[in-house]
This record gives structure tokens, sequence and C-alpha cells, in this order.
């Protein structure tokens, strides 16, 4: 018995095989969607898609050992993958978002494929992992389908989670955690999904539980009037739609078109529309009513005036319009310029023309004959392969003799000889072409600052003020009642005529230390002070001058007089202010223009 226990223990231990891992496959979803929708599939496919940014997944490789050879795993990334997947299946068949889904074999697959899971946290993988193990089970051995019905579809409440692109968003069902999309054709065909929601944006909607697909178009706002968004004088934001030489078209909102005549872009009689805006700009305009009637003009409009936000098209949403978002570029890419083989020799050993001798030819033509010399040398090459073709056929037709093949073969030799120098031409042709192109957007692009910067430089321009008096007081009247006459409506001159006021010592001199566009904005101020246009003096916000930041401080005195201050400017650094008094006797005096952070007289 010992003897048996030793040979025991000296013969070697048996290793077990260690079986194979099942592979897990990584596809595109436009790959996908062709794998699954090839009829010769006989294997069912279990479905994975994943969040790049999100820890939290599906554990592929533990699905794959559990499945064995019942069915392939394969992982799909969410986002632009799953998009493509959706397109290249069939409706309500497709997975996104960090979920799961079985996809049977066989001719009637489609009416079998089980719904899409779905999970939200860890704890819930060991069931999931059973219920794809049943389902794959189940597509192997299926079942009398029942009668189909279709899906109700349910008010749900969601939160905007982000952008896919500019026509689909992510959203989560409040109630389940679940993930949804929102697509831009159920609400506004052509204007991307940021511009009518934001991130983080809770709405309701009806949710499609067949599509997941969340309908929000009860949502949509009805077209405003122009009178219930800006006053008279107010700055908006306008998108440019078309442009020609004598006008442009703008929407203040999708559907509301307005006509700007050249006269209302600039002051100079010799410029075009074209010459100054760009189809898809979007630019600042003066809001005006003019005998019942909306005009706008971008005369008068600073590049640092506020603008009133543009309205909202969805209710709850963004600003349709901002001018920090890109607008889409006019121009096309241009396909990159390859550069031209290298020359070869001939067939008889003598070289070609250098890249150097070629570019010197080409500059020399102009851009009509390089047209016409490319039309001629596509057609000469035409010929030439039909010469070929019928050389070739005569050949075989007539059984020429070893004379005659000779002299057919060094024909041959040079019709293709000429061909292969036409087709350098056309190449470097070609060639020149897409450098053209090229360039002609670079043109493009550049015009378009060109445009902006011409229009702020007029702006300014005419902004600027002229000294027609030697007295400052003088000059500082003159300013007021020009600036009273241009900004003030006729129609509504004789309701705010200039009331009484002074100028306090150190008013001008205050004054004369701003840049024109301060002056112009503190004209403005003063102007609708003195005339108590109430409108939009309301949105300076005058208010009592206190003697310190607390909410009950006295105000500040001079005697009986009390002083207040306006805005003149908001919303930038060091924005100005008006102090003024207001007299015991009645009246305004004037007293300063200072930046905000100055809180005495």
């Amino acid at each position: 018995m010992p003897a048996q226990r030793n040979r025991k223990r000296l013969l070697p231990a048996s290793t077990p095989e260690q079986p194979t891992q099942p592979a897990v496959h990584r596809m595109g979803g436009a790959a996908l969607a062709r794998h699954l929708m090839d009829p010769a599939r006989d294997v069912t496919v279990v479905v994975l898609s994943h969040i790049p940014e999100q820890v939290f997944r599906i554990d592929a490789q533990v699905l794959a050992s559990r499945l064995g050879a019942e069915a392939a795993v394969i992982e799909v990334t969410n986002g632009p993958d799953t998009h493509q997947l959706e397109k290249g299946l069939p409706p309500q068949l497709h997975i996104f978002g960090t979920g799961a889904r079985v996809y049977p074999s066989g001719k009637l697959w489609q009416a079998r494929v089980p719904r899409p899971h779905v999970p939200h946290h860890a704890g819930q993988l060991p069931a999931l992992y059973d219920t794809l193990e049943h389902e794959v089970l189940a597509a192997q051995h299926p079942e009398p389908a029942p009668p189909v019905t279709a899906p109700v579809p349910v008010l749900s409440e969601a939160i905007v989670k982000g952008f896919l692109a500019d026509d689909r968003a992510m959203v989560e069902l409040v109630s389940s955690g679940e993930q949804a999309l929102i697509r831009s054709e159920d609400l506004l065909p052509g204007i991307p999904l940021n511009w009518l929601i934001a991130k983080g944006q809770q709405l309701s909607g009806l949710l499609d539980p067949a599509t997941h697909a969340l309908d929000i178009k009860t949502l949509l706002l009805p077209r405003p009037s122009p009178v219930t968004v800006y006053q008279n004088g107010d700055v908006a934001l306008a998108r440019v739609k078309n442009v020609y030489p004598s006008y442009a078209t703008v929407e203040l909102w999708p559907g509301s078109d307005f006509r700007i005549g050249v006269e209302r872009i600039s002051s100079n009689d010799l410029d075009s529309a074209q010459d100054l805006l760009t189809e898809g700009e979007v630019v600042r305009v003066r809001v005006l009513y003019e005998n019942g009637a909306v005009v706008l003009s971008m005369l008068d409009v600073d590049d640092d005036e506020s603008a009133v936000p543009p309205p909202a098209l969805l209710r709850g949403g963004p600003p349709w319009l901002d001018l920090d978002r890109p607008y889409a570029s006019i121009f096309t890419t241009c396909p990159a310029v390859t550069s031209p083989p290298p020359e070869t020799a001939d067939d008889d050993g003598e070289p070609g023309l250098s890249g150097a001798e070629l570019s010197q030819q080409e500059a020399l033509l102009s851009p009509a004959q390089r047209r016409t010399a490319l039309q001629s040398t596509q057609m000469q090459l035409v010929t030439a392969r039909r010469t070929i073709d019928e050389l070739m056929a005569a050949a075989k037709r007539q059984g020429a003799t070893d004379k005659v093949a000779r002299a057919l073969q060094d024909q041959l030799v040079d019709e293709r000889r000429s061909s292969a120098e036409l087709a350098r031409k056309l190449h470097a042709a070609e060639h020149q072409v897409e450098a053209l192109r090229a360039e002609l957007a670079k043109t493009k692009a550049s015009l378009v600052q060109i445009r902006q910067q011409r229009r702020s430089a007029t702006s300014r321009s005419e902004n600027a003020p002229e000294t027609l008096f030697l007295d400052p007081t003088e000059q500082f009247s003159f300013e007021l009642r020009n600036a009273w006459a241009q900004v003030v409506p006729a129609t509504e001159k004789s309701l705010h005529p200039l009331g009484k006021f002074t100028v306090g010592p150190v008013f001008l001199d205050s004054l004369a230390d701003l840049t024109t566009q301060q002056r112009a904005k503190s004209l403005r101020a003063a102007v609708e002070l003195v005339a108590h246009w109430k409108g939009p003096l309301h949105k300076r916000e005058p208010h009592i001058l206190r003697l310190n930041d607390g909410a009950q401080a006295p105000p500040t005195l001079r005697g009986e007089d009390v002083c207040w201050r306006l805005y003149v400017e908001q919303g930038t650094a060091g924005a100005l202010r008006l102090h003024y008094w207001k007299l015991k006797e009645g009246g305004i005096e004037l007293h300063a223009v200072v930046t905000h952070d100055v809180l005495k007289p």
C-alpha cells in the first residue's frame, strides 16, 4: 500500500483544458445594419450599445460566456453609429443609449424581435443576463406570436441630456429614467434642435413606446407679432434670408420676413446690399414703427449696443438666435488637391516636361483658355481611343502581314504616347481647377469678414459728432436737439417735447472725456430724460442716488434738490451712468456722466 501511494504521488498532475472565451465583436452602425439585414444570416445576434463617457455599461464578455455558441454578441457605440443603425433597419428595430436587444434569425425574424432593454445601474445586470438568455433560447424555438396591437402614446415628462446631431436630441424620462429621442422633423424642419431646446431643460410630450420618440410639437409657440416683442427703437437680432443688390430680406423669427432697402443698410449711395450682407448671417437691426408699419434699419446700430433677446420658438426654450452661435457656412468644402504624378520617361526613353515647366505653361493660360484647352484635350483623348479601337479591329479583320502589322504597331505606339501626353495635360488642368476653387473659397471667406468690418466702420463714422459752435453749451444744446429730432418719431414729437433743463458746471467736462460712441449714447439717454419719454426711460431704471449702499440709506440732497441716476450703458465693463438733480422749483439739472462705481455727485 505505501508503494502504491508513493507511485501515485510521482505521477504528473493532469492540467485541465482551459475553455476558449467566446469572442465579442465590435462593429459600426452601417456595417451592423447590413449584417442584421443579410438574408443568409443564420445566427441569433445580441446587440449591446453603450455611451462612451458613461462608466456603467453591460459586460459583453460575461454575456458571451453565458450564451456560448447560441448567439453572437456585438457591441456598438451610442451616437453616430446607433444613428446609422437606425437608418439601416426597419422602423422600431433600433437600439441606443446603454441597452441590449436580441435579433433572431430566419425569414420572419423582424416580427420576432423583442423589445430593447435599458438598465440603469449595475444591480439590474444579473436579471438582465437571465432575460437575454431566455430570449435567445426562445428565438431558437419561436412560439406563435400573439396579435399585434398598436402601442398607445403616453404623456411623459423628460429632461434634455444632450444632442446627437442637429436633428436629434437625447432625453431622459423623469418617471423611469429611460432614454428617448426628439427628432427635428417632428417640430420645425430645417431649424437645428439646439435653437429650440436647451440641455437640462425639462419638457413634456407624447412618448411613442414603439419608437421611443418623444413628440413635443404641442410646446411650439404661435408666431408672435413684432409689437408684442419689440418697442419702437429697440435693437433686435435678425437672420439674413436673401440678399439682392438693392435690398435684403431678413427674418425676426421663422415665417416673419421683412425687407430692408440698401438705403437703410448704408448711407453710401454706391454701396450694394450684396457687398454688405451674407445670406445666413445674424445681424443687429433697429425696429421702428412708422405710420403703423414695421420698418427695420441698420444705419444707427452700434456693434456694442445691447439687443432685446430674440423670442423662443418653443415654450421654455432658449432664444432662437444668438450672435455667439456660428451660422452655417455658405461655402462648400473643396476636395483636397492631390499632387500630380511624377513624370515618367516616354516609351523611347525621352523624358517629358518637368513639374516646374508645366506650372509655367499653366500660368500663361487665362481661365477661358484653360477651359477651352480642357475641353479640347478631352475630345482629343476620346478620338485617340476610338482610333486605337478601329486599328485593332482592322488588324484582326484583315489578317495583316508582318510589315502591315509592324506599321500598325508603330502607329499604336504613337497613339498611346499621344494619349498619355493628353492624359497628363488633363490631370494638370484638373489640378489647377481644384487649386482655383480652393483659392475662391478662401477669398469668399475673407470677403465676409471685410463686409462685417466695413459695416462696423460705417456705423462708427456716421455717429461722429460735428463741431458747429465755439461755445460748448451751445454745441451740446444743438446736439441734444438734433438727437431728439432723430430719435423721437415724427408722430410722437408733440407728445415728448424737450422739457426744462439746465447744464451743471461739470457736465460738459464729463462729456469731453468720452469716446464718440459713448457721447452718442449719453445724448440718447439725456433726450429720453429731458423729453420724459416713459417707454425707453423705464428701461434705464432711473433711481435716487443714496449716500451709501444700504436699502434704507438717505438720499443725496443739495438743499431741497434730490440727486438721481439712470443707466447709459448696461452689460459692459465700466458701464456709464447719468447723474442729474431734480430741482425743487421744477426741471432737471444735468450733473455728470460717470462710471457705475461712482456713487457720489
